[in-house]
C-alpha cells in the first residue's frame, strides 16, 4: 500500500445495513448500504483507503430459512454466498460515492481447531425453530422457541490478507465479510469449521497487520452502554483501552453483541496506539469528529 495513503478500517454490521426486524427485502437493503456508504465515503479523505469488513447475520440467517436452500451443515457455503452479495452492493456503492476503484473479496479466516469456543457454542445462526434441535447445540430465543447456536471462534489469520495488501494500492476493498469462511489446520489438511467468526474481530486484526490509521465500528445503536437495556442505561461517550477491559471482565456488554467489538477494539488502541470509534449509521462523521458515538482511547496519551 503506498506509504501516503492513510487506510480506514470500517468494521460495518449485519444489522446496520439489513435490520433483523422490518423490511427484510434486497430493495432496503440496498438502500440502507446505500445511506452507510454515503456516510463513510463523506468522512474519508480523497487520499484515503477504506478497507470494509461487512456482518452477514441477517443474510445468512435469511438463506438458513430458505425452504430446499437452507442447509445448516453447510455453513461455509452461506457465509461466502453472502460474502459475493454484500460485496458486490458495497463494491458498487462505494465506486459511484468515491470515484474510486473498489472491490470485493470472499475471503477465509483461520482459527484454531482447539479453541475454547468450540467446547462452548454461543453464536445463534439461522431462524428460531418451535422445537429444540436434538441433534445441534442450541439456545433459547428471546419471544419464546429456539435458534441453534455454532462456535465463535477467534481469527488467526486472514488467508487473503497479502492480496488485500495488494489491492488496496488502487483500490478501496471490501473482505473479511461474516468473519470470513472459517478453517482450520494446514494443506493438505485443512478443515472447514462450523463456525462463524465475529467480523468484529476481523477488522481489528487487519487494522493492527495492515497499521490502519482508523478503526471504525458502524452499528445499529448509537453507543456503547453502561447497564444497556436497563432504565438506568447510560451512554459511554469515551473510554480508555483499559476501562474498556474492566468493563468487559465485569460483564457490562453483551456477548456476541458489543462485547467483541469493545474488546476488540482495544486490542487495535493498545496495539496501535491509535482511537476507535463506535457510531450508528447517521452519525458516523459526527463520531469521528468527537461529537457522537463511543471512543476508545489509548490508556496513557503522551
Amino acid at each position: 500500500m503506498r506509504e501516503e495513503s492513510a487506510l480506514t478500517v470500517v468494521a460495518l454490521g449485519g444489522n446496520a445495513i439489513s435490520p433483523p426486524r422490518g423490511d427484510t427485502s434486497l430493495a432496503a437493503e440496498r438502500r440502507a448500504i446505500d445511506l452507510a456508504l454515503s456516510e463513510i465515503a463523506a468522512s474519508s479523505g480523497r487520499r484515503e483507503r477504506l478497507l470494509i469488513v461487512h456482518g452477514n447475520g441477517p443474510q445468512v440467517g435469511r438463506l438458513l430459512a430458505a425452504p430446499g436452500i437452507g442447509d445448516a451443515e453447510s455453513l461455509d457455503v452461506h457465509v461466502a454466498q453472502t460474502q459475493g452479495e454484500l460485496g458486490y452492493l458495497l463494491a458498487e456503492g462505494l465506486e459511484k460515492r468515491t470515484g474510486s476503484p473498489s472491490v470485493a473479496l470472499v475471503t477465509r479466516v483461520i482459527v484454531h481447531g482447539d479453541d475454547p469456543a468450540f467446547r462452548a457454542p454461543t453464536k445463534p445462526v439461522g431462524p428460531v425453530l418451535s422445537e429444540r434441535p436434538r441433534d445441534a447445540p442450541a439456545q433459547a430465543a428471546p419471544g419464546g422457541g429456539w435458534r441453534r447456536v455454532v462456535a465463535s471462534p477467534r481469527p488467526r489469520e486472514v488467508l487473503e490478507e497479502s492480496a488485500i495488501v495488494a489491492l488496496l494500492r488502487a483500490h478501496h476493498v471490501i473482505a473479511g465479510g461474516g468473519g470470513g469462511v472459517a478453517l482450520s489446520g494446514e494443506p493438505p489438511n485443512r478443515v472447514i469449521c462450523p463456525a462463524v467468526v465475529d467480523k468484529d474481530w476481523v477488522a481489528s486484526l487487519l487494522a493492527i497487520r495492515l497499521r490502519a490509521t482508523r478503526l471504525l465500528y458502524v452499528t445499529d445503536v448509537s453507543h456503547a452502554f453502561d447497564r444497556f437495556g436497563e432504565y438506568e442505561q447510560r451512554p459511554i461517550r469515551t473510554m480508555t483501552a483499559e476501562q474498556a477491559r474492566a468493563r468487559l471482565i465485569a460483564g457490562i456488554f453483551a456477548p456476541g453483541s458489543m462485547a467483541p467489538k469493545v474488546a476488540s477494539a482495544a486490542d487495535y488502541v493498545e496495539a496501535t496506539g491509535r482511537r476507535a470509534v463506535i457510531a450508528t449509521i447517521g452519525e458516523v462523521a459526527a463520531a469521528l469528529a468527537g461529537d457522537c458515538g463511543t471512543r476508545i482511547e489509548p490508556s496513557c496519551r503522551a
